[in-house]
Parts: structure tokens; sequence; C-alpha cells
């Protein structure tokens, strides 16, 4: 059997190998590899008075970002130019040719990915006067297809409210929506952020992330947004360089400079009020996010060891808070209870630390080498991830002693090698390595207490499941670019690329001193016991690689085609791993598993159309098609944590499991379900999900500086797949039960009793654990997925001491809530078709004496769901009882019928700057979540006693101030 070290071994020298080849690859000289999504370009045509072409313009751009202080292109034979692989910021472009007057493009403001386009008149005349004309930056990318928006940090940091998280980045990004873990106007502190886009949530897959262009775990809380220098991100129209549908979202550090700089910033927060009123204690929300401290500083410093040679940019971030979650509470309160209302709210100690450091170097005026590292801890003294039986996890439905002390330490390494072989071509190479270490503990208050879970009341207690997460992930990513001359009639930017991402994912297991199983019960009756394979150290692949070709196709001044054509692999597979003894399962050692070898291509096409040649407006259309990464090797592996389910009778009543009180012979009567790889059987047949996407956008500058957009979007998923027991077919569940729906209270005989519904139990043939076979199967035809979107949005660059952008998205979402049916039970309103709606303003204004003014506002659609019931083996009415089933969870509603209200989110800052010491000072006061809403975020809609429950609100009104200096 192979060691854990042996696999390291193995990992690093594959992933050396892998680096060395493509390094190999990049020094053979007849083409170069060209610039990531960080780097923009300036382009256009350089004319004289008369609008004849000038050839052999020098055209020059310089800025403090560029370490070889200038890049110098001549315009061609047409008097066109092109600089390509510019670092973003703040440029100017000067252009000279000898009889004529220079001229001068200043505060030239460049984006990440952005194409600029930058025509110049020169007028006959003497060399000894130039002609400038300062602002005017293009807002309107004629040549780029892709769609989102870029945010300067210092927005965040001077300008608006906030606490420069990825919520902010979200909510000032059209069709972007918060959808768990950190808001616009939270602490700030929560974890694993959350968000959709046009449709698509975000993850693991359907998210690119990145840092300076190179590729991270999508879910990382990732470097302190404040230690950017502005945020790219792309929610549609990626081109054939990105593998995901949806978000791309790349994070620019700073790099220092040739003068050192750096900031001093400290802001302390306070909830004046809470906002939890009678009616959302009704609903038995008792306890909001409340908060006694929190504090948050940082600092940040860059600047030159070597002038034009080694810059270094490093930054420490510390947050620390005291606060509750919604429905968080220490203990069941005095009357011994939970969900009474008198329940003491608990208030953890939260904090995250982060550091990061970047040292650029440029060996001289073609090559450079930049490495970055990225290290951070978020401790949680209260959390929760997994729960058993199913549970839904939430704060609302879980006792403080059921919680987990948390701590994770998610990390970034990497290194960058780039540079220029002649004027046309260059290269580009990323390596290196993200993940995350987390640990999931128990509560000392739970100490020997077994998980409990309630089904009546949907109340978790007792010590939850401790757990490990491991999760790497190595990169290797080279692009290729050549800009020929002229070619086919037009002018070319092919470029070429080539990417290896190894992920492995461990979810480790390990015993528990209250015990590896779980108990349900059913209004303090018994019910079931669910027992744990632990302890388990797994360790499954699932590694991606891709080859990409791209054109971008000038025909002319006016029409530009980005064509592309990718080619994704993908490889999963389960080495061969052994588990220790635990105490339901013994000793094991399992055999390595070859779960799928697939490729496919994915072409990737887009045109932009210049409308009338003026570089304002322009229409564009793309299409896309993606093939996502399917995370499939840890259905197989057989060491990975699994939960088998079986009836549980407390005989001796002492509220714990004893041996003899449940037959776990999986096969034997009281066996219910079992989640273990070891009933999983591999399809050779399954095809991967892949995504088809296609977007129609107007752009239009209405003044300089100010741009509108219009945007339809439409996606498609195609061979969608889902996990079904096969050996269990739809036709096994042939018996049907008449039941009385009770209505929302759970209650039979009360006034909003519903009809009369059929459930449907199996065949006892089919019963066992010899009758559980999972197999990822695709979907029927005519049963995918899709979503349309609608938007229309306004931006304005800051000028004249203002800046504003607003915009309002609308998505309708159509899904299958059952993928497969595997039972007549499934049928039930299986469609959801609901549209969901925001509408986001956001802007700053600077007034006399230096007194800014900033704001961010949300109106967002109502949160929605639909009512379900858990019919138990029993029936109340003494009908024919559940036999092989324990219970059937069914929809009783179409989705959506369940509704909250919209709400609005608005959080303001004022500032005031003064000098100290001949540098800014800068002092803010922000009110975030300005109105106080409490609106409904989440809640529960199972029929019963927590029926509409509410799970989360809006955080209570905040006062934040901070100060922050410069220097």
């Amino acid at each position: 059997m192979t060691s854990i070290s042996d696999r390291r071994q193995w990992i690093v020298s594959h992933f050396v190998r892998r680096a060395v080849l493509t390094a190999v690859i990049l020094t053979m000289g007849q083409v170069a590899f060209g610039q990531n999504r960080t780097a923009g370009s300036i382009e256009g045509v350089v004319a004289d008075s008369s609008g004849g072409s000038l050839p052999g313009v020098t055209v020059t751009a310089s800025s403090p970002v560029l370490q070889v202080r200038q890049v110098t292109t001549v315009t061609d034979g047409e008097g066109r130019y092109r600089i390509v692989d510019l670092a973003p910021g703040t440029y100017e472009v000067r252009f000279e040719l000898a009889g004529f007057q220079p001229f001068a493009r200043q505060g030239l403001q460049l984006d990440a990915a952005f194409a600029a386009r930058v025509n110049a008149t020169l007028a006959v005349g003497s060399l000894a006067e130039t002609i400038v004309v300062t602002g005017e930056s293009p807002v309107v990318d004629a040549t780029n297809t892709g769609g989102g928006r870029t945010i300067q940090t210092e927005l965040l940091t001077t300008v608006l409210p906030g606490n420069k998280t990825l919520a902010d980045l979200v909510s000032l990004t059209p069709g972007m929506t918060n959808t768990a873990g950190e808001n616009a106007g939270s602490l700030g502190l929560q974890g694993r952020p959350r968000f959709s886009a046009y449709g698509l949530n975000s993850g693991n897959t359907n998210t690119t992330v990145m840092i300076d262009g190179f590729q991270v775990i999508a879910n990382n809380p990732l470097p302190d947004v404040g230690a950017t220098d502005q945020t790219d991100i792309k929610t549609f129209g990626s081109g054939a360089d990105v593998r995901e549908p949806g978000i791309v979202m790349n994070l620019v550090m700073k790099s220092g400079g040739n003068d050192f700089h750096g900031s001093l910033s400290q802001a302390f927060m306070k909830q004046p009020t809470g906002n939890v009123d009678d009616e959302l204690r009704q609903r038995r929300l008792g306890v909001g996010p409340q908060q006694r401290y929190f504090a948050d500083g940082g600092g940040d410093i860059g600047g030159r060891i070597l002038r034009d040679k080694l810059w270094f940019y490093t930054a420490a971030r510390y947050r620390r808070a005291k606060q509750t979650q919604p429905g968080l509470v220490l203990s069941a309160g005095p009357d011994g209870r939970y969900l009474t209302g008198d329940e003491p709210p608990a208030y953890p100690t939260l904090s995250g630390r982060n550091m990061a450091g970047k040292l650029s170097y440029q060996f001289n005026s073609r090559y450079s080498l930049s490495t970055f590292i990225s290290k951070d801890q978020t401790s949680n003294e209260a959390e929760i991830q997994i729960a058993p039986f199913g549970a839904a996890v939430d704060f609302a439905h879980t006792a403080f002693e059921a919680t987990n002390p948390f701590d994770w330490k998610p990390y970034v390494r990497k290194g960058e090698f780039k540079g220029a072989l002649t004027q046309r071509m260059f290269f580009d190479l990323n390596f290196g390595k993200s993940g995350y270490n987390i640990l999931y503990d128990n509560q000392p208050e739970a100490a020997g207490k077994p998980t409990t879970y309630d089904r009546s009341n949907l109340m978790l207690t007792g010590a939850n499941i401790p757990h490990i997460s491991r999760f790497n992930f190595w990169i290797v990513s080279a692009t290729l670019s050549y800009l020929p001359a002229s070619f086919l009639g037009g002018r070319h930017e092919f470029k070429m690329g080539y990417y290896l991402g190894m992920r492995d994912n461990a979810g480790w297991r390990q015993l528990s001193s209250a015990g590896d199983y779980s108990l349900m019960y059913d209004a303090g009756v018994p019910q079931e016991i669910e027992i744990r394979n632990t302890p388990v150290t797994p360790t499954e692949w699932d590694n991606t690689y891709s080859v990409f070709l791209s054109d971008q196709w000038r025909l002319s001044d006016r029409v530009t085609l980005n064509l592309g054509l990718r080619w994704d692999g993908q490889h999963s597979y389960v080495p061969e791993q052994s588990r220790k003894a635990g105490v339901f399962f013994p000793a094991e050692t399992f055999p390595g598993v070859e779960v799928l070898r697939q490729s496919h291509f994915a072409p990737r096409a887009g045109v932009a159309w210049d409308v009338d040649g003026s570089g304002r407006s322009v229409v564009k259309v793309t299409y896309g098609w993606f093939n996502p990464e399917a995370g499939l090797a840890g259905d197989f592996n057989r060491n990975r944590a699994f939960a088998t389910r079986f009836r549980w009778r407390d005989l001796n009543g002492n509220n714990d499991y004893d041996p003899g009180e449940s037959n776990l012979n999986p096969n034997g009567p009281d066996f219910v379900s079992t989640t273990s790889a070891a009933n999983n059987i591999l399809n050779p047949d399954l095809e991967l999900t892949h995504v088809h996407e296609a977007t129609a956008t107007f752009e239009h500058e209405l003044t300089p500086g100010t741009a509108i957009r219009a945007l339809y979007l439409y996606r498609r998923f195609g061979d969608q797949s889902a996990t079904i027991n096969v050996l269990r077919p739809y036709s096994a569940f042939n018996i049907p039960i008449s039941r009385q729906d009770p209505g929302p209270d759970g209650a039979l005989g009360t006034a909003d009793d519903g009809a009369t519904v059929t459930i449907y139990d199996y065949d006892a043939a089919f019963r066992g654990s010899a009758f559980v076979g999972n197999q990822t199967v695709n979907r029927p035809k005519g049963r995918d997925d899709w979503s349309q979107s609608i938007e229309g949005g306004i931006a304005k660059r800051l000028s004249s001491r203002w800046s504003m952008a607003a915009a309002y998205t609308a998505t309708q979402v159509y899904t299958w809530t059952v993928a497969i049916p595997t039972s007549p039970n499934d049928e039930y309103f299986p469609v959801s078709d609901l549209w969901r709606w925001s509408s986001k303003i956001n802007g700053n204004v600077t007034l006399p004496y230096d007194i800014g003014l900033g704001l961010i506002g949300e109106l967002l659609s109502a949160p929605n769901g639909t009512r379900t019931y858990v019919f138990r083996a029993a029936s109340p009415q003494g009908g024919t009882p559940l036999r092989q089933l324990t219970s059937v969870n069914l929809r009783m509603e179409k989705q959506g019928s369940q509704k909250e209200k919209p709400y609005a989110l608005l959080n303001v800052r004022a500032g005031k700057k003064v000098t100290v010491a001949g540098h800014p000072l800068q002092i803010s006061l922000d009110l975030l979540n300005i109105i106080n809403s409490n609106a409904v975020k989440e809640a529960s809609y199972v029929s019963g006693p927590t029926f509409r429950n509410v799970i989360n609100i809006v955080p209570p009104r905040q006062i934040r101030l901070g100060i922050q200096y410069q220097f």
C-alpha cells in the first residue's frame, strides 16, 4: 500500500515535472506566452489634421505602476498602434513624430483586462511645444466582449461605506447578490462568502477566483481586499481562457513602487440598538445578530529594494468581535425548553488575521518575476457546517452546545514569470498552490452528550460531529500571445494556453468523545440512530487540464471578433488507502478506484460592433460552451466519512444508545439508509455537465466618463446529472397510502387542514442495504435547467468630485426540484420558475473642505420557499403505516408559495480628510443599515411547530468609526 508520505512525494514530483515541461516550452523562442487577465492594453489610430494616417509615430506609455518606467511602440503603415501587457493604473500616453507637435494624454485610467482605445491627431509644428489633454478615459471597451465591473479599492477604503470584504464587492457589482456568509453592512467576519450572479451560485464550480491572474480556491476568504489595487469582476461572456461559466473575480494586488507608500487604519463598530421586534419574536426569533464589541485594524507598506528592479509590498489586518448570530442561544433558558423565547443569547468570539506579501523583480526591460503569499486565520467559538439526518444547518435551531469551535487557515502561494521576446510576442507562466485546513471541534459544554436531533422542532442538541477539512489545490498555467503585423486582412491577437489543476479534497473525521453516532427523536420519542465510520483520513483527486486557442480578430476599426476553442479534460480517481478500526466499523484497506477520464471541446465566440466608429456605442454578442469541473472522486472513496441510519428503540429509557437497542445489520429489519461509498456504482456512460451561455449587450458612452449598458443573458445546462438508487427502481414504490395534509400547523383537525394526498412506500422485497446502489446518471431529455436575465445600468467614473453607478437586474431561474424522480413522492410540484430581481445604487461626492459622502444602496426581491411536511411512519388517523420508509418528506405547495417581503439595504459614509505631517489622514463615520431594516432573509417552511420560524435577518444598524493615515 502507498503511504501518505509516498503519495505526497509523488504529488510534488508530478507537479514539478509539469511545471518544468511548461518552462521548457516557454523558452523555445519561436513563440511566447502572453499576458494574463490582470493586464490591460492601449490601442488606437494616429492621424494628421486632415485625417490621413501617420505611420512611424513613436507612442510611449508611462506610469508609476511600471517598473520599466515606460513602454514604447511605433505606429504601423496605417497609423495604428497597440501596447499590451500593461498593469492597471493611471497612464500618460505620448505621441511624437518629427515635423509635428507632440501630443500627450494624461490621467488615462486603465483597468484590468480593459482595452482602452486612444486615438490621436497630430498637428504640424515644432517639437518644442506639446499639446496635453487630461482625463477623458474611455469607459466603453470596444474590443472585449465579456462584461462585469472593475472596482477600485480606494472606493472601499476612503469613500464608500463597508468593511473591505468580498461582500462589499458583490454589493457594488450588477447582477451579483450575496446569498450567505458576509453581507454588505455585516460585521465582516463571516467566513465562506457565497453569492450568485444571473442564476449561478458561487462555490468551487461556476466561479473562478484569481489573485493577479492566478486561480485559487473559490470559497477562501482570500487576501484582505484592502491590499488590492482593484478587483476585476466578469460575470458573463468569458473567453476561451476561462473554464467555468459565471463569475470570474480577479483581485489585483498592490505591488509597491520606487517610492515608499503605506497606510495604517483602525476602526471600531457599535450597534446602538437591536432590530428584533414583536413580529419576529412571534416567529420564534428571540435572538438577532447582536454585537458587544468589534475592532478592525491593519496596515500596509510598499516600496523599492532596488530602484526599477526589486519592489516589495506587505499588508496585515486583524479583526476581533464578540457577537451572536440570528437565533444562536446559550442554553434552553429557565423553562428548560428551546424555542420558547426565554433562552439567553450566546456571544461567541470571532477573530480574523491576514498577512500578505509580494515581491516583484524586473530582470531587464523584457522579463520580470513576482511572488505572492497570503496566510489567513479565521476563528469562531461557535460555527456549524454539517448536521445528522439531513437536518437544516442554521443557528436558529442549533443549541450553542451543538455548534463547533472553528479554526480556519487558508493560504495562497504563487509565482509568476513573464516577459516579452519582441514587441509582438509575450509570455506568462503562473504556478503555485492554495488551500486550507479547517478544524471543527466539540464544545466543552457538550462533553459526553451524543448529537441529538428532534425532527418535530428541528432542534440540534448535544455534541455535534467534529471533523477536519483539508483542501489542497496545485496550479500551473501558461498563456501564449502573438500579435502579427497583419494577417488575413485584419489585425489579430493570437493566444494559446495550458492549464493543470490538481485538487485533493480530504474531509477527515476523528473519533468523538461523545460517541460516533447521532440520535433522532420525534417530539421526544426515540426514532433512529445514525452511526459513523470514524476515524477516516481520506484522500481523493479531481484533476483538470485544459488547452485553449483564441484570436481577437479586428476585421476593421468597427468590428472585432473574439474567437476561441478550448479542450477540457478531467481525471478523477481514488488512491489505495486504509481506515483504522472504529466503534462500529473494523480496520480495512480499500483498493484504488479509477473514477473517470473524460474530455470535451468548448467553443467560444463573440463580436463587438462599434456602431458609429467613435468607440462610444458598441453592440456585443457572445456565445460560449463551458465544461464545469465535477467533483466525483469522493463519491467512490470508501475511506471517506459516511453515515448509516437504523431504527432505534431506547429500551432502558436513558436517552442514549446502548448495544442491542438497534439491529445494526445493514440488511436487517432496522436498516433505513446509508451514504457509504461501498453502495455507489460507477457509470461508464456518464457525460459531464456542460453549460451554454448566450449574451447580447449594448454599451453607450453618454458623456465622457459616463456609460449605460443594457444586457440580455441566457444559460442552459446540458447533460445534467443526479445520483439515484438504481437498485430500488421507481416501480418498487408500489404501495399507495392516503394521508391528509395537516396544513401549516402540522396538526390534524384544525382550520388549516389541507386535502388528502397519496404517498408511496416501496415493496418489502427491496428492503435493506443490498438494494441501495447509488449511481450518478444523466437526466432524461427535456429536463434541462435554464435561466434568463435582463439588466440595465449606468456608471459614471470619478470626475468633477463625484461618481455613481446604478443597475436593475431581473433573473428567471427554471429548475427541476428533483432532477430524476425515483418515486411518485418526487412528482409533487417538481418545477421552480421564479423571477428574482435586484436594484443597486452606489456613489460618492466630495464637498468643500474635503468632506466626502458615500452611499451603497440595494433593493432586493423577496426571499421565498415552499411548504413541506414530513409524513411519519404511523398515521395519526389510524390508517396504513409506512413499513419500509420511516418517513416521507413531501412538497405541499409550488416553489415560491411562501414569500417574505422585498427589502432595502442602505449604508452611508461621511468622511473628512486632513493633512498631518504632509500626509492625508482620513476620518470616516459609517452608518450601516441606516434604516435599521430587520427584513427576513431565510425562514423554515416545514409544517409543524417550526412553520415560518425565522432563521436569518438583516443585521441591525451599526455605527463604524474609522481612521486611516496614508504615507
